[in-house]
C-alpha cells in the first residue's frame, strides 16, 4: 500500500493522534490532550512501521501508549477512521481535519478561517494567505499569517505527488540495483505505482533480504539518491533528488505474498480484504492470513486470494470496493 495511503501509517496515525489531542485540549479536558501528544510523537518516532505491532497488548508495550489509545490505533488500520476523532470534529462544528495538520493553527483559528474565508483546505489557506487575507481577521497577525503559511507549504510538499511517468526510470534503476546485491532474493515495487496510478506519492519496494546495511549503501551510492534517511531491521528509507520519498521493506520469504498484497491495494481494498477474512473467523494482516495462530496462506498473493474465494484481482484494479 502506498505511503499517502498508508506508508508505515506512522506519520498518519501520529497525526490523527495529535489531532485528538488538539480537540480534547479545545474542551478545556484535563491531561488527555499531553497523553495524545506524548502517543503521537512516539508514533512518529518509531524506527519500524506501527503495523508491525499485531495487538493491543504489543502498543502498549511502547512508551505513552495506553489501552485507550492502543484500540484507537487498530481500530484505524481495520476500519480506516477513529469513531472518537469523527466525533469531536462533529461536536465543534465540524472542523476540516486538513486545517488541523498545520502547526500553529488550532481549532479556534480553523474555526475562524472556515467561517470568514471558507478556507477548507491546505491549498485553500496557503492562497488565503498568499494574498495576505489571513492577517485582517481576528486571532491573526502579519508575523502569525506567515508563519501559518510556512507551516501550510511545509504540510503541502509532504504531501506532493509525482507523474508516475517522471519517476519511472528512477524505479527501474531502484530495482535493477537492489536485484544485484547478494542475499536479496526477491524485489517489487508496491503501491499506486505497482497499480499504475497517473501519479505517486511515494514508492513502497518489498525485498526479501536480510542485510539492510548492503542495502543502505548500495542505494546511497546511486547518483539519484540524495540521503539515506534511515534504515533499520525492517526497513530502509530514503530521498531522491526529485524529492520522492522511498522506503525498501523486508519481509521473510514466507511472507511475501502478504506483504506485497498488504502494500499493493488501497485502503479500502485492503480492508474489504480483511473483512472478508473476518467473516471466515480469520485475520489478515501483512504476515499473512490466519485462524489462530495457524497460517492459511502467505507466501504468494493468489494463495491469500484463493483462500478468501476470491478471484486473484491484478494489481491496477486493487482500488475500492469491487468485491
Amino acid at each position: 500500500m502506498a505511503k499517502n495511503e498508508q506508508k508505515a501509517e506512522n506519520k498518519g496515525i501520529g497525526m490523527l493522534l495529535r489531532q485528538i489531542g488538539v480537540l480534547l485540549q479545545e474542551q478545556g479536558v484535563q491531561f488527555k490532550p499531553a497523553a495524545y501528544f506524548k502517543a503521537a510523537k512516539v508514533i512518529e518516532d518509531l524506527p519500524q512501521d506501527v503495523s508491525t505491532f499485531k495487538s493491543e497488548k504489543e502498543l502498549m508495550e511502547l512508551p505513552g501508549i495506553g489501552e485507550a489509545i492502543a484500540g484507537k490505533i487498530l481500530e484505524y488500520r481495520e476500519t480506516g477512521r477513529i469513531k472518537a476523532l469523527d466525533d469531536l470534529l462533529a461536536q465543534q462544528g465540524g472542523i476540516s481535519p486538513d486545517l488541523l495538520m498545520i502547526d500553529d493553527l488550532g481549532p479556534r483559528r480553523a474555526r475562524v478561517l472556515q467561517k470568514e474565508l471558507g478556507i477548507q483546505t491546505v491549498a485553500d489557506l496557503i492562497k488565503a494567505a498568499e494574498a495576505g487575507k489571513l492577517r485582517t481577521l481576528p486571532r491573526f497577525s502579519e508575523l502569525m499569517e506567515k508563519k501559518i503559511l510556512e507551516n501550510a507549504r511545509n504540510v503541502q510538499s509532504r504531501s506532493r505527488r509525482f507523474p508516475r511517468k517522471d519517476v519511472e526510470d528512477d524505479v527501474a534503476k531502484l530495482l535493477k540495483t537492489l536485484e544485484s546485491i547478494p542475499g536479496v532474493e526477491r524485489v517489487e515495487a508496491a503501491g499506486s505505482f505497482r497499480r499504475h496510478k497517473e501519479t505517486v506519492g511515494d514508492v513502497d519496494i518489498v525485498v526479501i533480504g536480510r542485510d539492510t546495511q548492503k542495502v543502505a549503501d548500495a542505494v546511497a551510492a546511486l547518483p539519484i539518491v540524495v540521503r539515506v534517511v534511515a534504515h533499520g531491521g525492517t526497513k530502509v528509507s530514503f530521498d531522491l533528488k526529485s524529492g520522492l520519498r522511498v522506503d525498501v521493506r523486508f519481509v521473510q520469504p514466507d511472507q511475501w505474498g502478504a506483504a506485497l498484497l498488504y502494500f499493493t491495494g488501497d485502503k479500502e481494498h485492503n480492508i474489504t480484504l480483511r473483512k472478508k477474512a473476518i467473516q471466515k473467523g480469520w485475520k489478515l494482516n501483512e504476515y499473512g492470513l490466519f485462524e489462530g495462530d495457524r497460517v492459511i496462506a502467505s507466501k504468494e498473493e493468489e494463495d491469500i486470494y484463493k483462500a478468501l474465494d476470491v478471484p486473484k484481482i491484478d494489481p491496477p484494479k486493487r482500488t475500492g470496493n469491487l468485491l
